[in-house]
């Protein structure tokens, strides 16, 4: 027997509310996981940054005096320290309409006071928490918060790298957009045997000399050079941090609940649709 349309509703105002408490969870997880990948990140930031002076180009790093070491490794630190807010940001859900100000407040007074109809709107408590009201938009709010990690971990990564080239550590001619394009086709996977959150690249060159000499035979062949930038990738992250690993399980645990959540939603919805036009063909049914 088909469930009434009560039936249905009452279904849907559930998942509704099984998707607010669940958010409520995932944003408390998500943050113990931010502000734990935020430490992470600075330290294997540092830590790839420093075997790309020491192991790969030491040589080029040498040449920096030591005030130049200094301010790079300066920049370095604020740049790996500066990653939490951003993280924390994509936390945020749809903000609520700012509270009056008192001297908004005293105007709704007055006019209330000479207009008995008028009624003083309520106004949201303090710490009142605006919640997600479907699984769908939570679904939506997850997919921002890990669209978001990916984003600043590439962007941060191209940060260090642009200053790697500005110390001359990393080669200056190696174009930003080669390296932007290298950093998003790698995207998702692990290093294989190479140091973590390293990206290698091969790039062809050529065996003229900056210094213009003679021209040399243009069917000279090109040369293949190997050069290193930092490249963050969140499963190597992950990984070096057993405490990160074990919260990125909880998230995903519930994201597998949200997942049949969603999926029993979209169901009792169009559950709703057949038998609201069912109701419908009925009332205009005539004999």
């Amino acid at each position: 027997m088909a469930k009434s349309l009560q039936q249905i509703r009452q279904n849907l105002t559930a998942l509704q509310e099984q998707a607010t408490q669940l958010s409520t969870e995932l944003n408390d997880l998500y943050r113990q996981y931010l502000e734990s990948l935020s430490q992470s990140v600075h330290k294997q930031l540092i830590l790839a940054v420093y075997q790309i002076c020491t192991q790969i180009y030491p040589e080029e790093f040498l040449k920096l005096s030591y005030s130049q070491r200094e301010k790079f490794q300066e920049k370095i630190r604020n740049l790996g320290k500066g990653i939490q807010p951003k993280l924390l940001a994509y936390l945020s859900l749809p903000q609520p309409v700012p509270k009056p100000t008192i001297t908004e407040q005293q105007i709704f007074i007055q006019l209330s006071g000479k207009d008995p109809s008028f009624q003083l709107p309520e106004l949201p408590e303090e710490n009142e928490i605006y919640t997600i009201k479907t699984p769908e938009d939570l679904v939506n709010w997850c997919k921002k918060i890990e669209q978001g990690i990916r984003i600043i971990l590439d962007e941060l990564s191209q940060e260090v790298n642009s200053n790697l080239q500005k110390a001359q550590i990393i080669s200056s001619n190696l174009p930003p957009q080669l390296l932007e394009m290298a950093l998003q086709a790698e995207e998702g996977g692990m290093s294989a045997g190479n140091s973590p959150n390293i990206l290698n690249l091969l790039v062809e060159t050529s065996h003229k000399e900056e210094e213009e000499e003679e021209e040399e035979d243009e069917d000279q062949p090109s040369k293949i050079t190997k050069i290193s930038a930092i490249h963050l990738r969140l499963s190597e992250i992950e990984f070096a941090d057993p405490q990160l690993s074990i919260q990125r399980k909880g998230i995903m645990k519930q994201l597998e609940m949200l997942k049949r959540m969603r999926k029993a939603y979209i169901l009792a919805q169009q559950d709703y649709a057949q038998a609201e036009a069912e109701a419908a063909w009925r009332s205009s049914w005539h004999e």
